[in-house]
């Protein structure tokens, strides 16, 4: 499948707007779940920009190290949102909330 000019700005585009999606629910959100899916939506953004480059580069497939990297990122990624979600966790026994307001005391 070849992309053409209008395509790879479409996806690009798309990309962009995940990012501010992202943004918005990191900074507007007030629950830890709804914090970790936008930092999750901000993760996935630039694998779909890193491939459209790579389709971009090569009409006939994506690049392999396109390919490779964005494999990396996505586990990279899902090794942080584990870590994030476990942590989450032990807030919530703490605190007994997910609201990111009663996260202030860093007492033992």
């Amino acid at each position: 499948m070849i992309i053409d000019v209008s395509d790879f700005e479409v996806i690009l585009a798309l990309s962009l707007v995940m990012l501010i999606i992202g943004f918005y629910g990191l900074i507007a959100k007030k629950s830890a779940i709804k914090v970790i899916m936008a930092v999750e939506i901000m993760v996935s953004a630039p694998n779909l920009a890193f491939i459209a480059f790579g389709y971009a580069q090569n009409a006939d497939m994506a690049d392999p190290q396109t390919q490779a990297f964005t494999i990396i990122s996505l586990a990279v990624g899902a090794a942080v949102i584990g870590l994030a979600l476990a942590f989450m966790r032990n807030l919530y026994k703490h605190f007994g909330t997910t609201d990111v307001d009663a996260y202030t005391t860093l007492k033992g």
